[in-house]
């Protein structure tokens, strides 16, 4: 596994990994409708997101397999194919990006689905939050990391 910097032509690719971790691995905490409402991507906020944020990208045989977006200190998006679950790929993610962040708090909003990654790595929850996205109500953490 190499990981690099996001490269414009890794944008359809990333799409696919939100979307298939999304409908296949937080499906085991959200409902059908959730996931529904989740599992969206506008495509214009998006590429504007990727290009204002620092994005590393985990890739197998020049493959992206994962991806990392954050803006300053705050982590916006972590998603992993869910074929590379569970095989260190977040794992690699976060500690590359720890090495890009080396001092200050990290913060993320977690799904019930990352949040033991992120307490593996040393965050902490600050706050269970329910939040709207498209009539839909999610449960998820505020967590952060003081480094």
């Amino acid at each position: 596994m190499l990981i690099r910097c996001y490269r414009e032509s890794d944008f359809p690719a990333l799409c696919q990994i939100f979307l298939r971790a999304i409908r296949e691995t937080a499906s085991q905490h959200y409902s059908p409708s959730q996931i529904a409402a989740w599992a969206q991507v506008d495509e214009a906020r998006w590429r504007q997101k990727m290009a204002e944020s620092r994005v590393l990208v985990a890739t197998v045989d020049a493959r992206p397999v994962g991806f990392i977006t954050a803006m300053g200190n705050d982590i916006d998006l972590l998603f992993v194919a869910p074929d590379y679950s569970r095989q260190g790929v977040a794992s690699a993610l976060l500690d590359a990006l720890f090495a890009q962040i080396p001092t200050g708090t990290l913060t993320v909003e977690a799904s019930i689905t990352a949040r033991p990654c992120f307490e593996q790595h040393g965050f902490v929850i600050v706050a269970e939050q329910e939040v709207q996205a498209r009539g839909e109500t999610f449960v998820n953490y505020r967590m952060e990391k003081v480094r």
